[in-house]
């Protein structure tokens, strides 16, 4: 018998454009709704352990880099740089709803956005940014209604079922029919690299069962996309319409910044979407 985890899809796109490299969820170009992407650290102006495409709005002092850095994401993505809107992430469950009068904030101008670690976007004008640097980015689009999100998970967003919330209000505010819901699960640091403590893992091997922990040399590790995926079971999310990149940023060093791996002296990869107004 079918399990809901052997109906999911697997594998992003690598593509390289204006001379970055970042990834794409088939699904989302198929549907043709939304310009999106998860960058790579290939094709920035940073240096050092920011090398190089770094999207950190808190590390690296040079305030010109970043600038020239989210230009050239918004040149391969064809998305003016003025329509950029960060998330006010807090490692929480905080949804915002962004409007076009929202655009720049957090990137080109002060933000003055509630805490929120996901972006909800129904109107042109404004493209949706997460940053991350081992958290779990998650797409998602109504592909008939013109509706996209991406939110930035963290082990706490997880557990506190950020997803599955997402996936809530485009089911229950929008009225998204569950065939028209895609979802994309990004790179991120994947269990084998994710150690954690007893206050960690206990919840989580609580709430979301004995395959969400594993322990390798009495070492104890949570699989945070098997968490997302457990939570996306329940709430009326396709198995058949996910789309997981199985990308590990602790790993893949020549691809992803990883704050785990780099102890904190690195830079951060970014989520970006936005409605395709080609396709109206």
């Amino acid at each position: 018998m079918e399990t809901f985890q052997s109906k999911i899809k697997h594998g992003f796109l690598l593509r390289q454009k204006n001379g970055i490299s970042f990834l794409e969820i088939p699904s989302f170009l198929e549907a043709g709704i939304s310009k999106h992407c998860y960058t790579t650290r290939v094709g920035g102006v940073s240096s050092g352990c920011y090398a190089s495409l770094n999207l950190s709005r808190t590390r690296e002092n040079s305030p010109q880099n970043k600038e020239e850095n989210y230009r050239r994401v918004c040149g391969a993505l064809e998305v003016p740089y003025e329509s950029l809107a960060l998330v006010n992430y807090a490692h929480g469950d905080g949804i915002y709803r962004a409007t076009a009068a929202d655009a720049g904030k957090g990137i080109a101008r002060e933000s003055d956005l509630p805490p929120c670690d996901a972006m909800i976007i129904d109107e042109e004008g404004i493209t949706a940014v997460t940053l991350h640097a081992d958290c779990v980015p998650v797409f998602f689009a109504d592909k008939k209604q013109r509706i996209a999100c991406v939110s930035h998970a963290g082990w706490r967003g997880v557990f506190g079922e950020l997803p599955a919330k997402v996936v809530e209000t485009f089911l229950c505010s929008y009225g998204t029919k569950p065939e028209n819901l895609l979802i994309g699960i990004g790179p991120h640091i994947m269990k084998e690299q994710f150690e954690v403590q007893e206050d960690v893992a206990q919840p989580f091997y609580e709430k979301f069962g004995r395959d969400a922990v594993s322990v390798t040399e009495k070492k104890l590790h949570v699989d945070l996309q098997y968490a997302i995926l457990s939570q996306l079971a329940g709430r009326g999310a396709l198995p058949e319409n996910i789309t997981c990149a199985d990308l590990c940023t602790y790993t893949h060093e020549k691809l992803f910044f990883s704050h785990r791996r780099d102890k904190g002296n690195t830079g951060a990869m970014g989520s970006f979407i936005s409605l395709d107004t080609k396709n109206v």
